[in-house]
């Protein structure tokens, strides 16, 4: 489905991601684990049309999308949702939601996604007048999520969703990506949560000074000494 063969990406005269490739195939979750610093994010604006290619290819269903345009790539199903949230405090919840379903192909299926994210996060519903600066860092993730699915996609990415969570939010974060998941949609998710995200994921990516140091399935990952060591403090 998606596919990285050998990328780079460079900010400025810095070279950040050095040769990463990687895969996610229909259905699956996978996790893309490493320390603050070691290109996630560079990785996944890259994916998503906004970052400085300099070499290598991303596919996407088959499809050279290395130099598509970021409105491109959303209108394809691969969408994200970015570290931070990035919503518009002044707009209500749905006024926030809808903005997720700009594009044809979901626009017209926002009635539908509207009501599944209601059914994902039923506060929201409840919530759907309010502001979205007046609503606590769980609940805007809640809505950052929402905003993702109003958009209808088919691959789902996701920068640390759960930081600066709670841990009953946290848990309510990843049982929604189980819940998106069993729906059919792939997601690609870099989360500091690696305990509990390597028991929904597939397949897990290490990533270290921008490059793939450890992938396997993530049973494996899990029981790897060294990964242990590094991620979950065992």
């Amino acid at each position: 489905m998606l596919e990285l063969n050998n990328l780079h990406v460079d900010i400025g005269n810095l070279k950040i991601i050095q040769g990463v490739s990687l895969e996610v195939k229909s259905g699956e979750v996978v996790s893309l684990m490493g320390a603050n610093g070691a290109g996630k994010t560079t990785l996944m604006r890259a994916i998503s049309g906004l970052g400085h290619i300099t070499g290598g290819k991303i596919e996407f269903e088959g499809e050279d999308i290395t130099h598509w345009t970021s409105e491109k790539i959303v209108e394809s199903g691969l969408i994200q949702v970015p570290e931070g949230r990035q919503l518009f405090s002044l707009m209500t919840v749905r006024e926030n939601l809808e903005i997720g379903a700009h594009t044809k192909r979901a626009r017209e299926k926002l009635r539908d996604n509207l009501e599944y994210v209601y059914t994902l996060f039923p506060e929201l519903k409840e919530m759907s007048t309010q502001a979205a600066g007046n609503l606590s860092g769980g609940q805007q993730q809640m809505v950052a999520i929402g905003r993702g699915i109003m958009a209808d996609p088919k691959l789902l990415i996701l920068d640390e969703p759960s930081i600066g969570l709670s841990p009953i939010m946290t848990q309510k974060v990843l049982k929604a990506v189980i819940e998106i998941h069993i729906k059919g949609v792939a997601v690609l998710i870099a989360e500091q949560n690696i305990h509990d995200v390597l028991k929904i994921a597939n397949h897990a990516y290490v990533l270290e000074q921008g490059m793939i140091r450890a992938s396997g399935s993530a049973k494996e990952m899990a029981a790897n000494s060294d990964i242990k060591a590094m991620y979950l403090g065992l």
